[in-house]
Formats: structure tokens, C-alpha cells, sequence
């Protein structure tokens, strides 16, 4: 993974050099590499501590192991005991080592053809970080991490007159078609409950099913912004990115501009940071969140 990051830094400085990408572009395709370099390196933290697990449930199986072969006066109902303890050791450990082998693969196996074009890469390097996602969330629930409590937005909710019918009539009545509005403030409300991977697949659903609604800049926006609720960061600024570069005109392009800034700050990328919600001061001067990015600014000196 350190290779891939190395060696697309190598091409963006080169499409810099020759003049191919704007500076528009190349800060773009920089904020990119930035989130996936700093999510490999969350990965290899994971499995280091996955290695010292590992070696912690060794020892404790060469512990029970000598206990069941000093233990040949005690009862069987004890050895039994002593027995399965091992047993459950011996499966845990396995399932550990499973996990790891998986982690190793997905931190090693990424085979991307450099002679694609630089946005094609990226668009690869995306996909292989959310496949990443579902198995990092396995690993933190196998190893007892202290969950994210999610956050609440704004938006209306779904009018009254949109609840379904109950009785012999809902089961007769035609179908009402479903308008873009009613989808997404259904995405919304789901979104608004707490529950960021539900309304994450609502969200998606709702663009692909209504791709030129005036809403599916601010859904694509929310879907960042349920990443950036559960700390996901690196996901959150290439999230962000697209409402950027997919939906120019919406009202969002601010707020995601915004909170891009303080994604990266939260990573502890201060100079991307700063880069950013200067960005968003000289072209949204009179918004209110270049208000937020003078004052976020005056912390990051």
C-alpha cells in the first residue's frame, strides 16, 4: 500500500510538472492520496495489535496446555473443564489468525496498472478502502472497541399525509409512486435517528435512482457527513470530494468544503487543513461557514 501511495505521488508530481492538471485538479487528487495514506497507516496499527493478541492468546495456550499435563491426579470433571477452556482458546486464536490473514491481504494485494490514467487509480484505491470498511468493522467488534455514538442533522421530515394506510384499503389501493423528495427525507430521517449505515445505502439508493434530482448533492453530502459522525475521517474527505467535483452548484459545496478542513484536522493534517478553509474563505467570503473556517484556522497555527 506505502508502494501505491509512493508511486501516485510520483505521477502527480510528474502530471504537475508537464502542466496536465490544473491546480484545482492537483490539489484534488492530493487530498485523495492524503485520506488513503493515512488509512493504511491505521491499518498497519490494527494488525500490529492483532499480532500482539495473538501472541497473548499463544502464551495463554502453552499455559493451559502445561496445566492439563500437571493435572493428572485432579478429578475428570475438573480436567474436563480445563479442557474446554482450551478448546475455546484454540478456536479464538483461530479465528484471530483468520482475520489477520485477511487484513494482510487487503494491505498487500492491491494490484493497480499504472499505465491507467491517474483518476482511474484513484477511483480503484476508493473502492479497495470501502471493501476495507466492513472488515476493519469486524475487527474492531472482535476486539471489543468502544463503539461510535452517532450525531443528528437537519432537515424536514416526512409530512404526515405520507404515512401508509392500514386495512382493507392499503391492500387495494394502486401504489403511489414515490417522488425524490419523499426518498430523501425518508434517507433523512433515518440519518437524523442515528443510524449512518442504514441511511448511507438509502442515500446511495436515492442517487442512483434519482440522479438529477436538485437533492442528490445534498444526499451525497450527508453520506459524508455519516462518516465523519462515526470518525471515519479518510472516508469522510474523499465523501466530500465528490459533492465537490459531482455537484459544483449545490448549496452544499460550502459545507463540504468546510468540513473536509476539519477532517483533515482531526487527522492531525494541519497544512491540508489550513489549505482548504483559506479555500473556503476567498471563495465564499460572506457565508457563514467562512465564519467557521476564520475561527477553526486560529487553532491551527
Amino acid at each position: 500500500m506505502r508502494n501505491i501511495v509512493l508511486t501516485i505521488s510520483g505521477v502527480l508530481l510528474l502530471l504537475g510538472l508537464t502542466g496536465c492538471v490544473s491546480p484545482d485538479q492537483y490539489q484534488t487528487l492530493e487530498n485523495r492520496v492524503n485520506a488513503l495514506e493515512i488509512e493504511n497507516t491505521r491499518l498497519k496499527r490494527l494488525q500490529a495489535q492483532f499480532q500482539n493478541q495473538a501472541q497473548d492468546l499463544s502464551s495463554t495456550m502453552e499455559t493451559l496446555e502445561k496445566k492439563v499435563q500437571a493435572t493428572e491426579q485432579m478429578s475428570r470433571e475438573n480436567i474436563a473443564d480445563i479442557n474446554q477452556e482450551l478448546q475455546q482458546v484454540h478456536k479464538k486464536y483461530g479465528q484471530l489468525q483468520g482475520l489477520m490473514e485477511e487484513t494482510a491481504y487487503q494491505m498487500g494485494g492491491t494490484d493497480l496498472n499504472f499505465q491507467a490514467g491517474p483518476a482511474e487509480i484513484l477511483e480503484r484505491m476508493d473502492r479497495a478502502v470501502s471493501r476495507n470498511h466492513s472488515r476493519i468493522t469486524r475487527l474492531e467488534t472482535y476486539m471489543g472497541f468502544e463503539p461510535t455514538v452517532p450525531g443528528t442533522g437537519e432537515d424536514p421530515g416526512v409530512p404526515d399525509d405520507a404515512a401508509p394506510e392500514s386495512g382493507d384499503a392499503a391492500q387495494t389501493a394502486p401504489p403511489v409512486p414515490v417522488t425524490d423528495r419523499f426518498a430523501y427525507e425518508q434517507a433523512k430521517q433515518t440519518f437524523d435517528a442515528g443510524d449512518m449505515e442504514d441511511a448511507r445505502i438509502q442515500f446511495e439508493n436515492f442517487i442512483n435512482t434519482f440522479p438529477d434530482s436538485s437533492y442528490a448533492g445534498n444526499a451525497r453530502f450527508w453520506i459524508a457527513d455519516s462518516y465523519y459522525v462515526e470518525k471515519w475521517y479518510e472516508k469522510a474527505i474523499l465523501e466530500y470530494q465528490k459533492v465537490l467535483e459531482q455537484y459544483p452548484d449545490s448549496n452544499k459545496i460550502p459545507a463540504a468544503r468546510l468540513k473536509q478542513g476539519y477532517a483533515f484536522a482531526e487527522l492531525g493534517e494541519k497544512a491540508n487543513a489550513r489549505l482548504i478553509l483559506k479555500e473556503l474563505i476567498s471563495r465564499y467570503p460572506d457565508t457563514r461557514e467562512a465564519e467557521f473556517a476564520e475561527k477553526k484556522l486560529k487553532t491551527l497555527q
